[in-house]
């Protein structure tokens, strides 16, 4: 290796915030962002920006796929801010490619995504798109037959903000309307898609049907039903509790519900209705354990994050490890989930021992020291690690310079007669570019976000490498739309 092949070989490597060698790519720019983008809602914009860039020019289908991925509210990672940020960069920089995939916004996200194409070179396909869209839903309506949620997510001209007002005013002059109309229209629209908030500005409380509210206005809106029509929502929701009637959930994350009981204490037949709603993507008898971060740099929506993420995945998972995790800090502890509510069993868990320190070498090293204790055979072993993270782990005890965390623990398993299980490193805060294993490491993957949906896109990728976890997603049969 030459001089030069060494400087750029440096070049890749970094330090975790405490101290522990890692590199600062995975070798694939396409990876390094379907890694981390579900993770980086505290991220500049410039930092995402040129993260999709470099994706672009490595692959730029896959790049169009990822971004899509990311919005996907249904089979992705449901994140929005990255998705606009992007959006508005991509339509001046990659119009042709973005103009293609206009239509699929409001199918992998929302109407109000649309507006982040206001001042860019697609403003008016994007209009064009919207007239479109509402002409149809004039017809529906006239019908008497479904029509989109459009109406739903136009800005309102009389809106309080003064942002918002500002946009609702601009999307009548766009649509070539007075302001009147539109809002007479919007108004017609809306009554027609049953919108709650309708119900509730016009205080008609005891008309709202519960079973119909989405997911994420019954989790904003339990506490105004509860105190303007307590009767009839406290009889919905024991209904839903016995299982005689449904509650939306699908649209929502675990840290949703987790961080009201773990910060805010609250105990709530709602949340827990949600909560034994949320979709199942943990599909039987899993052989994997979950391995949650518990520790000092995790403190908030992260630690709410992977708590939910882990319990979700140990009380859905019926195999060997149903019920059980681990938490990692300073002294990485088993647990298994004890209670009989959701409130009951996070308590339970908050009780554990958390620490500052992120030390995932002891933890890994605890699995070790079991299975030797034990005598476990490599059968035996958890088949898959799903480990939770902000990655910004501990400086390891006996690591060699420059050598990446995973190739650490592997060595170190291979000295004692094991095989490192199949690893899932899952970045629920990427504050910088931190990768524990790069491109094409076997038994290795690399996923993002707060998803539930992830665990589907895991269970059938034990062994590969990330990139091929990365492909089998972004080129499955959800992601086929998308074309540039």
């Amino acid at each position: 290796m030459n001089f030069s092949d060494v400087m750029r070989e440096e070049s890749k490597w970094t330090k975790t915030e405490n101290g522990a060698d890692a590199k600062n790519t995975t070798d694939s720019a396409l990876l390094d962002m379907f890694a981390t983008i579900g993770a980086m809602r505290t991220r500049s914009e410039d930092e995402i920006v040129k993260k999709f860039e470099l994706a672009f020019q490595e692959d730029s289908l896959g790049a169009m796929r990822c971004l899509f991925y990311a919005r996907d509210i249904h089979g992705g990672l449901g994140e929005r801010r990255v998705f606009r940020v992007l959006l508005t960069y991509i339509a001046n920089k990659h119009t042709e490619e973005l103009r293609k995939n206009i239509d699929k916004i409001p199918e992998y996200g929302r109407w109000d995504d649309v507006y982040s194409l206001v001042g860019t070179k697609l403003e008016d396909n994007m209009w064009d798109d919207v007239k479109y869209q509402l002409l149809k839903d004039k017809v529906l309506m006239k019908n008497e037959e479904s029509s989109s949620l459009l109406a739903k997510w136009l800005k309102k001209a009389d809106a309080s903000s003064p942002n918002t007002r500002k946009l609702g005013i601009y999307t009548a002059k766009k649509l070539g309307m007075s302001v009147y109309d539109y809002k007479r229209l919007c108004n017609r629209l809306r009554k027609h898609i049953d919108v709650v908030e309708q119900r509730m500005s016009a205080r008609q409380w005891d008309t709202i049907n519960y079973p119909a509210v989405p997911s994420r206005a019954m989790m904003n809106y339990r506490k105004a039903f509860a105190r303007h029509d307590q009767e009839r929502f406290e009889e919905y929701i024991n209904k839903v509790s016995s299982g005689e009637q449904k509650i939306n959930a699908a649209t929502l994350y675990p840290y949703d519900i987790v961080e009201k009981i773990l910060y805010h204490s609250e105990n709530s037949k709602v949340l827990e209705a949600q909560w034994d709603n949320l979709p199942n993507y943990v599909d039987g008898d899993v052989n994997a354990v979950v391995m949650a971060d518990v520790s000092g740099s995790m403190y908030g929506r992260p630690m709410a994050t992977s708590i939910g993420l882990a319990m979700y995945f140990a009380e859905r998972n019926k195999g060997a490890y149903h019920n059980l995790f681990m938490t990692f800090s300073g002294r990485p502890k088993f647990v298994e989930i004890k209670g009989n509510t959701i409130t009951q069993k996070i308590n339970f868990i908050s009780r554990a021992s958390w620490q500052m320190n992120t030390d995932l070498e002891a933890a890994l090293m605890k699995i070790l020291d079991v299975a030797i204790e034990n005598h476990c055979s490599q059968e035996e072993m958890p088949k898959s690690l799903i480990i939770i993270s902000d990655m910004e782990i501990d400086c390891c005890t006996n690591q060699k310079h420059r050598e990446n965390f995973y190739d650490y623990v592997s060595r170190v398993y291979k000295e004692h007669g094991y095989k490192i299980p199949n690893v899932v490193f899952w970045n629920v805060n990427s504050r910088h570019d931190v990768f524990l294993a790069d491109k094409n490491r076997k038994g290795v993957q690399l996923v993002s976000g707060q998803s539930v949906s992830t665990f589907k896109n895991l269970i059938g990728c034990v062994d590969k490498t990330p990139v091929e976890m990365m492909y089998s997603v972004l080129n499955s049969d959800r992601y086929q739309a998308i074309q540039i």
